[in-house]
């Protein structure tokens, strides 16, 4: 079938007819693509400007707080974690969404909660770069360095055994310091040793020796630089050469050092708390007053840890007058042990113990009976001191006598030694040992003396005050 030409006018080709009809309906169906579009919304999204969300930045302050884990050891070394705890700011916390409300925990790209944790170390050049998490020990266990560095213990039976002293006692004490060591001293300086009375102590162990520099640097280095500022318990732990001229531990920022001079002598000039924060750190603990006496007088009461003899030759005090000032080496005197086998119960330096003083205790656990395992008053001003010193007449170096002085001084006559109790302990030393560690050649302790102490004559009166300013306070004139 053909079209044929609409009037008269001259053929032409019928292509636009074709156009025309394929353009109808293809009008209609993009019309009705375009309704589709509008009805759903897509055609302005595509053309309008896209709004930027809006962002609501709220700044919460938090505290960092490095908590040690409770199931370490005090002092475990640094290459062990602590965790740090991010806790929010109060005031801020309740600025960003009111009192209620917490903000949530720190988030990393893919929305996992951020832990974080500190490792503290000794010094910025020896921090390792990749360490796995710590295997971590048993409470029990002590840091193998600490255990490294603490002095062998000597075994102390329980007992039960007479503490203080009688006015008889001191009466020839007083006599033997004013005639044969040409001291000053008077009864009153051991009027808070009264009276004598009844004390049951369990059985512990003693280390052989005072704590030596060497032992106490050691420790220090251990806990890192500035350790000796403030980390005993928030006090000074000991001064250095930084704090006085006087003190001879160096520390150049980074390490604590010693003089070979000194180095096998007592530790002086140490706070109680530089000796308590010692004594926990490698697992042991300050000695209380009873036990330090009982570790010193034995079974027989004896007034010097080796009788009832004074002979000058058996401990460091400030007799004969031309000795020389100063400690000596620890357990350089073997004549003069306990009965246990402890040194320098006597002179040499006064030794700290856990126990606050009072002048007036030893009356007031007089009146409650026998005592077991006493530890002193609840409180105090000062910490007792026994044993006596270098700086000091014989007089004050007698097992029995107390003296006291505040926990964070620092004098040159004072140091300490430590305790360890059974149950926590494997028993490394007895009553009869050779201390290698320290290069002494300890034979057996010497039996009891009986004799006379009147043989020491009259020596002239010394040539200054028989003590210098240091020796604190409480019963230490002589």
């Amino acid at each position: 079938m053909s079209y044929r030409p609409i009037g008269g006018r001259r053929q032409r080709s019928a292509a636009w007819q074709w156009a025309l009809i394929g353009f109808i309906p293809g009008l209609f169906c993009g019309l009705s693509v375009m309704i589709g579009i509008m009805l759903e919304g897509t055609l302005p999204a595509f053309f309008l400007p896209t709004v930027a969300p809006e962002v609501h930045t709220t700044v919460v302050h938090v505290v960092m707080t490095a908590t040690e884990d409770a199931s370490l050891p005090r002092g475990t070394p640094v290459s062990q974690f602590i965790v740090v705890t991010a806790t929010p700011d109060p005031a801020s916390a309740a600025a960003a969404g009111g009192p209620g409300e917490q903000p949530t925990p720190a988030q990393d790209a893919a929305g996992e909660v951020i832990s974080v944790q500190v490792q503290p170390t000794a010094s910025p050049t020896d921090a390792p770069t990749d360490i796995p998490a710590p295997t971590l020990a048993p409470t029990s266990e002590i840091p193998e360095i600490f255990r490294l560095i603490r002095s062998l213990t000597v075994t102390i039976p329980g007992g039960v055994y007479v503490m203080g002293t009688t006015p008889g006692e001191v009466t020839e004490a007083v006599r033997q310091c004013v005639t044969r060591d040409a001291g000053i001293c008077e009864a009153r300086y051991a009027q808070d040793s009264f009276p004598a009375h009844q004390v049951t102590v369990d059985s512990f162990l003693l280390e052989s020796t005072e704590v030596s520099f060497d032992q106490y640097v050691a420790f220090l280095n251990v806990r890192g630089p500035d350790a000796h500022i403030n980390r005993c318990a928030g006090f000074p732990c000991i001064q250095t050469q930084n704090e006085s001229a006087d003190a001879p531990i160096i520390f150049d920022g980074s390490t604590y050092t010693i003089g070979t001079g000194l180095s096998q002598h007592p530790v002086y000039g140490v706070t109680w708390y530089g000796a308590r924060e010692y004594c926990e750190a490698v697992g042991r603990r300050l000695p209380t007053e009873a036990e330090w006496e009982r570790a010193a007088r034995a079974d027989d009461g004896r007034i010097y840890p080796w009788g009832n003899a004074w002979d000058n030759a058996l401990a460091k005090t400030n007799r004969p007058l031309d000795a020389p000032p100063g400690s000596l080496q620890v357990g350089s005197i073997p004549l003069g042990a306990s009965f246990y086998g402890a040194y320098d119960m006597a002179g040499n330096v006064a030794e700290w113990v856990s126990d606050y003083y009072s002048e007036r205790h030893y009356e007031e656990r007089a009146r409650g009976g026998n005592a077991l395992n006493p530890t002193g008053p609840i409180n105090g001003q000062q910490k007792v001191l026994r044993g006596g010193s270098w700086n000091g007449v014989p007089f004050f170096s007698r097992t029995v006598h107390r003296q006291s002085e505040r926990p964070d001084a620092f004098r040159r006559w004072i140091g300490f030694r430590c305790v360890e109790d059974p149950a926590d302990a494997a028993i490394i030393g007895s009553a009869n040992l050779n201390p290698a560690n320290l290069g002494v050649d300890v034979p057996p302790a010497p039996p009891a003396s009986t004799e006379a102490s009147d043989a020491q004559p009259t020596l002239p009166p010394p040539p200054e005050a028989n003590r210098s300013d240091e020796t604190g306070t409480s019963s230490s004139a002589g």
